[in-house]
Formats: C-alpha cells, structure tokens, sequence
C-alpha cells in the first residue's frame, strides 16, 4: 500500500465541508460557546487564562492517558467474545476512536473504530460496534454513580436546582432525562443480549420492505450487532466491566483535579478535600452533558456544564469558564495529535476510514462492506 502522507486526506476537504452533520455540530458548539461568553467577563476570563500555571497540565494530560490505558483495558473485556486482541493493540485504535470524535461530527470515531478494529482483528464490525455502544451505556451509568458519591460530600439537590436554573429546565425534569436515558439503554442492552430474537421480531417486519437484497444485509448486521453483545450474557464480566469503569473516570476525575489546581480552584472549593468532590461533580455532569451526539466534540455543552456546575459550587464564572477551556482544550487536543500520529504510521486515511465504515455497517445508502463473525 502506498503510505499515506495525511491521515485527515485532506485533497476530499471540500466534500467534508459539504457534509450538513458537520455544519449542524459546529453550529451547536458556536451557539453554545456564544452562551457561555455573554455569561461570562471575557476580559476577566482571559486574564484567568493568563495567569494560570499550565506546568499542572503536564501530569494532567499523563493521567488522561492512564485512563485511556483503562478504557483500553475494558473495551478488550467487552471483545473478548469476538477476539483475543491485546492491550497493547487495541491502545492505538481506541485512541483513533477519540481522534475521530473530536474530529468528525455526530461522533462518527464510533464508526471508525469499530471499522478499524474490524479490519486489524478480522471481526464483525457490526458487533465491534455493538461493544461500543455498551461501552457508552456504562460509562452513563459509572457517571451517575459518581454523582451520588460526590451528594456525599455536595450538596448535589442544590447542584441539580442550580444546574435547571442555568438551562432553563426545572431540576427533577432534568434528573429524569439523564437518568432516565442510561437506565433504559442498559436494560434493552441486557434484554437482547439474554433475547437476541426480539429485535428480529421488531425490525423483522420493516426490513422485508426494503428493497432488493438490503433486507437481508440489514437483518445480517442486526444479528452480528446482537453477537457483540455477548459479554453481557456473562455476569462476571459485566461485574468486572463496571469495576474497570471505576478506575477509567476516577483517573479522568484526577486529571480534572490536577488541572484545577493551575487555576487555584481549591480557594473557592473548600480546600483540597472540596474540590475533590467538586471535580467528581465536574467529570460526572460535563461528560453527562456531551453523551448526547451533537456538537462537534462536545465543544459547547462541556465548557457550559463544567462552568455552570463550578459556579453552583462557588467559583466565579470567569475563572471557571477559563478552567473548563483549559481542561477541555487538554482532553482533545493531545489524543487528537496521538490518534493521528498513529494512523499516520499504519498508513491510513481519517475520511477513507470514516466513509468505510459507515458503507460497511449499512448506516448511509444501501451498505457494500464484508462482514465477519470471530
């Protein structure tokens, strides 16, 4: 294979510019950012920014990648039904996946990692996908567990009623559509994966009015999305799949620790030990707050919610507006130049990679790619 040189192809630039799922993200994230700035000093906010010591981002961004490295860990857990694959080869491609969130709209990395694991492992990428999508449901739920940790410490009740304040929704209303969401994902998860021929008896009807042989490719990704739901079928690992979700956002919550202390966040937290719950806060209801696939890598609703959850808890809204900022520019920026360094060395192409993935799954137009079952 000829190598490469940009991973981002960027000569197929003016088709991705034409994409409308791209402009709607990037609408979002501007509308929300704009928020944000009306309700924050801009002059105060970047003298926050100014002032900072950015050397905390340095094991910052160290303990990120710990946290990816127990992403890793989790994700083969929930392969191992498919394939074997070590850490250590899947580290690359769960790093690409974020790469391609933060890149591409409507989180289409989703499709582009279970795309290219499909590729390096020779699995079905259909039920690659499906792991995927457990994965999300867990971490929604590991989410909400922190939060009720952090109620121990906060008072979250007022958090919750600051939070309605701030986006308009009465707080019981907004406990519902975050909870609700997870809660119902996990059970249909854990139905099909105990009855896998319910979804066939629900689709079944309304795949056999599609065209041609689509009926059948349709039917087919269905059963293998359900084959990558086995793990769930196995009560030890879904044990052992929440154990390792612990680890995953306490290490992302230690990040948000380290970085608030460039900004001297603890003055205003209550001293070490408050902020500690308040990051636990933090992690919980910004990365809430971003599983909704809309704004270009959660640009907007993360720096909204991380800033408004700081101000219920007493920080002023220019140094928390300038933390959430820094912290997310920190999330993104160092696994998207990662992510691309490592499909520069497997000689691969984001757009290429991205647009296979959606053929192969069947999601855009009628679907061409070849599935596998491990």
């Amino acid at each position: 294979m000829e190598r490469i040189l940009d991973p981002l192809n960027l000569l197929e630039g003016p088709l991705i510019l034409r994409s409308g799922r791209l402009w709607l993200s990037l609408s979002i994230s501007i509308l929300l950012l704009g928020l944000l700035v009306w309700r924050a000093d801009v002059g105060e906010t970047v003298r926050s920014l100014r002032e900072a010591n950015y050397l905390f981002l340095i094991p910052g961004i160290a303990i990120y990648f710990v946290a990816v490295l127990f992403r890793t860990v989790r994700w083969r857990l929930l392969l191992l039904p498919l394939c074997n694959a070590t850490t250590r080869r899947l580290y690359p491609v769960v790093v690409i996946g974020y790469m391609a969130n933060n890149l591409l709209p409507m989180r289409l990395g989703e499709l582009v990692r279970s795309y290219y694991v499909g590729e390096r492992e020779e699995v079905s990428k259909s039920a690659a996908l499906a792991t995927i999508a457990v994965e999300r449901v867990v971490d929604g739920v590991t989410l909400l567990f922190l939060l009720v940790v952090a109620s121990i410490f906060l008072p979250v009740a007022g958090l919750l009623e600051g939070l309605g304040r701030s986006s308009g929704i009465s707080w019981p209303v907004l406990m519902a559509l975050v909870v609700i969401p997870f809660m119902a994902a996990l059970g249909v998860l854990i139905t099909l994966a105990y009855r896998p021929g319910w979804i066939l008896l629900l689709v079944g009807p309304l795949v056999r009015r599609l065209p041609g042989g689509a009926a059948g490719r349709v039917e087919g990704l269905v059963e293998l999305f359900v084959t990558g739901l086995g793990v769930l079928r196995q009560p030890r690992r879904v044990a052992a799949l929440f154990a390792l979700s612990l680890p995953v956002w306490l290490a992302e919550a230690a990040m948000y620790y380290t970085i608030a202390l460039s900004f001297g966040l603890q003055e205003s937290l209550g001293g070490a030990g408050g902020m500690a719950a308040a990051m636990l806060a933090v992690t919980a209801t910004s990365n809430l707050a971003t599983s909704i696939p809309a704004a270009q890598g959660g640009i907007g609703p993360f720096e909204i919610t991380a800033t408004a959850t700081l101000v219920v808890l007493g920080t002023a809204t220019d140094v928390a507006a300038a933390y959430a900022l820094a912290l997310h520019a920190a999330l993104l920026v160092p696994v998207t130049l990662l992510g691309l360094l490592f499909l520069w060395m497997d000689k691969r192409s984001l757009v290429q990679m991205s647009r296979m993935g959606e053929r192969t799954l069947g999601l855009l137009g009628r679907g061409s790619g070849k599935e596998t079952v491990a």
